[in-house]
């Protein structure tokens, strides 16, 4: 099925257009010490390039994307902002790259593993594509769904014999497995429509759920098919 769920929390990407600096690029391939955040995303804009170049302070990485599993990690900087950009022509300084920043994310300086999820977003003057949320990966423990609610809707959730309602731009985190390593149950997802002032079905099935991984279900608006929509993805236990 479509559904798996994870961990927390906040920072949506905020305005900025070009990022004029030295690019450092390390040479080696090693996982990075200290603070470190990785990448997904829901969907990309149609032609985007993957591979991205990820630029952290001085620091410039390359990074492919992926839309169920988390990318390779990147160093967060001292600052805690992520960037995702693009290399265009700089014509007052040639040798001195600038960069055109298509996603940015500040990490706050309490969280040591981040995910970073990045959503495409509606065309703004500051060339933004995506906006962006931060995923603490050490608040959340195995067995754990996240519920993320980036509609405008209630989003209703009946999971094995809970029941519950994620408020618009709001995460909810449930664990239903208690003391078992694994269980399957079954699932419905909804969402509330003012207008109608009903109920409406987005999905259901039966889920497994195991006490190694952490699982993420994001909920976003459709404008294509105009309706609430989800995504989705699995992360193992620390």
């Amino acid at each position: 099925m479509k559904i798996p769920l994870l961990s927390l929390v906040l920072s949506l990407g905020t305005a900025v257009g070009l990022v004029a600096q030295e690019a450092e690029t390390g040479s080696e391939e090693r996982a990075p010490r200290g603070r470190v955040a990785s990448f997904v995303f829901t969907s990309l804009p149609e032609g985007f390039e993957n591979p991205v170049t990820v630029l952290a302070g001085k620091e410039v990485s390359e990074v492919l994307l992926s839309k169920f599993s988390p990318s390779d990690s990147v160093k967060v900087p001292a600052d805690g902002i992520l960037r995702i950009v693009r290399q265009v022509e700089n014509a007052a300084a040639a040798e001195t790259p600038q960069y055109q920043t298509l996603a940015q994310a500040s990490v706050p300086e309490s969280v040591s593993k981040a995910v970073v999820i990045l959503m495409p977003m509606a065309e703004n003057p500051q060339g933004l594509l995506f906006k962006t949320q931060v995923l603490d990966l050490d608040a959340y423990k195995g067995g754990e769904s996240m519920f993320l609610n980036m509609t405008n809707f209630r989003i209703g959730i009946e999971l094995g014999k809970s029941k519950f309602v994620v408020e618009p731009g709001k995460l909810r985190s449930h664990n239903p497995l208690g003391s078992e390593r694994s269980a399957s149950l079954p699932i419905r997802l909804s969402y509330f429509h003012p207008t109608r002032e009903e109920w409406s079905m987005i999905t259901a099935s039966t889920v497994a759920l195991y006490s190694t991984r952490r699982e993420l279900c994001i909920f976003n608006w459709d404008a294509n098919f105009n309706r609430v929509d989800y995504e989705s993805l699995t992360l193992p236990s620390l």
